[in-house]
């Protein structure tokens, strides 16, 4: 089941603790004011096609931590850490400073694989 971005802050939301330490024009604070737009529930739903089991990780989290992943020229396991431990990533995938953030494999199943055939929503 896919998860989805609740609108209400939580306690420890790093944007709103620690927004001001990420500068207004950088590609993390223009993920943060935008991603729900970017990146609608919509653009990811058809990897979460049975709509049962536990919810998934937010449908707007994880495009924005793979376009900082590529950003940044990160692998799986280092944009997973980045996810996990840096603020600037937090406040831009909307997350709460105490996230735990994902296992790395997870950058690779939404990535996919060189040379496999994307679906059509992510062709120009």
């Amino acid at each position: 089941m896919q998860g989805k971005s609740d609108p209400n802050p939580e306690l420890m939301d790093a944007a709103a603790l620690c927004g001001q330490l990420v500068p207004e024009s950088s590609t993390y604070a223009v993920l943060a004011k935008h991603r729900l737009r970017l990146f609608p529930d919509e653009l990811i739903a058809d990897l979460f096609p049975s709509g049962r089991g536990r919810p998934s990780v937010p449908g707007d989290m994880m495009p924005t931590a793979l376009v900082l992943k590529e950003l940044e020229g990160l692998s799986d396991r280092q944009a997973a850490d980045a996810l996990r431990c840096h603020i600037r990533w937090k406040v831009a995938a909307g997350l709460p400073l105490d996230h735990p953030g994902v296992h790395y494999t997870v950058f690779h199943l939404l990535a996919g694989s060189p040379g496999e055939k994307l679906p059509p929503r992510a062709h120009p």
